[in-house]
C-alpha cells in the first residue's frame, strides 16, 4: 500500500508547487546573507500563499469574474491538460506547460512523466471546474480530481480523490500551466 501512496503522490505532483530555484546569488547589495528560514513556525514551508480557493456560506467554490473569452480559453486550456495526461500522450502533455513554470522544473517534469506513463495507467477525473482567481495574464482553475491509478498490466491498483488549484499563465497568447497545488481528501 505504502508503493501506491507514493506512487499517487508522485502522479499528482508531477506539475507540482516544489520546484523552485533555491540557488544562493551574492547581488552585492545590503540582502545578500540575510536569508530567512523557509520552513519558519508560521508559515511551515508554504511558498506561495497566493493559490487558493474560496468557499461562500453554503461551502461552495466562489468564482472569479472572467470575461467569457477569457474563460472558455482557460478552461479549454484545463481541458486539454486533463486530456493529455489521461491519453499518456507525453508531447501533447508538455505543449500545455509552461516553458518556464513557476513551481516545478519542465525537464525534470517530463522524465518524471515518461517514466509514470511506462509504470502506470492512471485516469484523472475532474468536476467543478472553476476559476478561482483571475488577473491579466494569470488564472487559477480549481476542480476536485478523483485519480484512478494501476500499476500498468495489472488489475492492481488504488483510487484518490482531491482538491486541486492549477495555476495558468499566458504564454505568446495561450495559457499554459506553471504550477498545481493538490489537497488528498482523508
Amino acid at each position: 500500500m505504502k508503493k501506491w501512496i507514493l506512487a499517487t503522490g508522485l502522479m499528482l505532483t508531477l506539475a507540482g508547487c516544489s520546484g523552485e530555484d533555491d540557488s544562493a546569488v551574492n547581488n552585492n547589495n545590503v540582502e545578500d546573507g540575510n536569508a530567512t528560514s523557509e520552513n519558519n513556525a508560521v508559515e511551515h514551508g508554504i511558498k506561495d500563499q497566493e493559490v487558493g480557493f474560496t468557499l461562500d456560506d453554503d461551502g461552495e467554490i466562489i468564482a472569479a469574474e472572467v470575461p467569457e473569452t477569457e474563460r472558455q480559453e482557460i478552461l479549454g486550456a484545463y481541458d486539454e491538460y486533463i486530456a493529455a495526461f489521461n491519453e499518456e500522450d507525453l508531447d501533447r502533455y508538455m505543449g500545455v506547460i509552461a516553458e518556464n513554470p513557476d513551481g516545478f522544473d519542465r525537464e525534470e517534469d517530463r522524465e518524471a512523466l515518461a517514466q509514470a506513463f511506462e509504470t502506470y495507467d492512471t485516469t484523472y477525473t475532474t468536476s467543478n471546474e472553476t476559476i478561482v482567481k483571475y488577473e491579466e495574464g494569470r488564472a487559477e482553475v480549481y476542480a476536485t480530481i478523483d485519480v484512478e491509478m494501476k500499476e500498468a498490466g495489472t488489475e492492481q491498483g488504488m483510487e484518490q480523490s482531491g482538491r486541486q488549484v492549477v495555476v495558468f499563465k499566458q504564454e505568446e497568447g495561450n495559457w499554459k500551466v506553471t504550477s498545481l497545488h493538490f489537497i488528498g481528501n482523508q
